[in-house]
């Protein structure tokens, strides 16, 4: 069970949220009121503190702009003003407030219209939490107008700050062996989702994605969703970045960075809204992909002159999961911890014989869930234990 007052050594004081998600918002009396990040929570399968949305807790690059068309202001929230037309949205807030795992930040622009955001962390397990941010608008003038509301996020997966994208149908999970896509794209409006994951060194083998969508309301689809150059998108006027397909935005040869670090990718959600004809309410959900992880085997082969390899697949495909450390143990004692090659083998020469044999452990991740097998001498009995429900 998740709760919204897990504490973790791993997690930086203050949030909101549950055993899988970890919210962090700045309070009114900061620049930038309302803005977020995110965290994986103490009980998330990919680990304590990593981070979802850049920052490691500090919220600051994912943001909210807000266009009137009747007016031309574009208000954005925080002080990164970058054209002529735009106005801080800071000198309008009238609250932050958090209450168990929810933020409502409140904003009023005189004689124009009020402003309601709320980042709330719902569920209790890896497949039900949910990250649902909700803004809302309500014109306050007789005539009412027209908007555009623009979602800037910072993904930044484990830590990686150029992660990659895969476009799948609504409710689809992350699939670690399918295409991904490291160059800016454009998906105009859908119904599905994407799946943003970590690791383009080695596509074969991330260890965390998350999913990024519409909340599933026919009115709540994006008009459009891109994966652009975050570092280039933030001094875009608002619905004007233009992407390239070209572009790569996500290798370690990429060009996309800011002034320090590495590739920086990121998403964009645009909306088009009418006061007139609704209440104007847009709103974007991220959640665990897959919502659990996929089972993972693990072969464990014969000792031969205190030799032994082991293989770790994916249960359902048979295809080898490389890069995961998987812990061989005999006699009671750690022997070796080895990282799986491409083919998904490991090789530990410090085993010792003996009728026992020995046993081999993956710990599980994000993807894949632990895996377990004992191995003997040659000719002897191999056993292996999967593990991992899938999605």
């Amino acid at each position: 069970m998740t709760t919204s007052s897990v504490t973790s050594a791993a997690l930086p004081p203050g949030g909101f949220g549950n055993g899988i998600f970890r919210a962090y918002v700045n309070g009114r009396e900061r620049p930038g009121a309302g803005e977020f990040t995110v965290l994986t929570g103490e009980q998330n399968p990919a680990g304590p503190g990593r981070d979802v949305l850049y920052g490691r807790g500090i919220p600051g690059t994912s943001f909210l702009r807000v266009a009137d068309l009747g007016t031309g202001r574009v208000y954005v929230q925080g002080q990164l003003l970058t054209h002529s037309d735009e106005v801080s949205l800071d000198a309008s807030v009238q609250s932050v407030r958090v209450s168990g795992a929810e933020s409502v930040t409140r904003w009023s622009v005189t004689d124009a219209f009020d402003l309601e955001q709320r980042v709330t962390v719902s569920g209790t397990t890896t497949a039900d939490s949910r990250v649902t941010v909700t803004t809302r608008i309500t014109d306050v003038r007789t005539e009412r107008h027209r908007f555009r509301v623009e979602y800037l996020w910072d993904t930044a997966v484990a830590g990686d700050d150029g992660p990659v994208v895969q476009s799948g149908a609504a409710g689809a999970s992350f699939r670690p062996f399918d295409p991904v896509h490291s160059t800016e794209q454009t998906f105009e409006r859908s119904t599905g989702e994407l799946a943003v994951a970590d690791k383009y060194a080695n596509p074969g083998s991330p260890t965390f994605a998350v999913a990024v969508s519409g909340t599933g309301t026919a009115g709540a689809v994006p008009d459009r969703v891109q994966y652009v150059c975050l570092a280039e998108a933030v001094f875009a006027p608002i619905g004007g970045y233009v992407t390239d397909p070209a572009r790569d935005i996500s290798s370690p040869a990429s060009d996309c960075r800011p002034p320090a670090g590495g590739p920086d990718s990121g998403l964009l959600l645009l909306w088009s809204r009418d006061a007139a004809q609704d209440d104007a309410t847009v709103a974007a959900v991220l959640r665990m992909s897959p919502a659990n992880p996929y089972a993972s085997t693990l072969r464990a082969g014969p000792v031969s002159l205190g030799t032994a390899t082991a293989t770790l697949t994916d249960t359902a495909t048979g295809r080898p999961v490389p890069g995961r450390t998987v812990v061989f143990t005999s006699g009671g004692r750690v022997r070796c911890r080895v990282v799986t090659d491409g083919a998904g083998r490991a090789t530990c020469d410090s085993l010792l014989g003996g009728l026992l044999g020995y046993d081999v452990d993956f710990a599980g991740d994000a993807i894949w869930a632990a895996a377990h097998g004992h191995g003997g001498l040659p000719g002897g009995a191999e056993e292996e234990v999967s593990g991992g429900e899938g999605s």
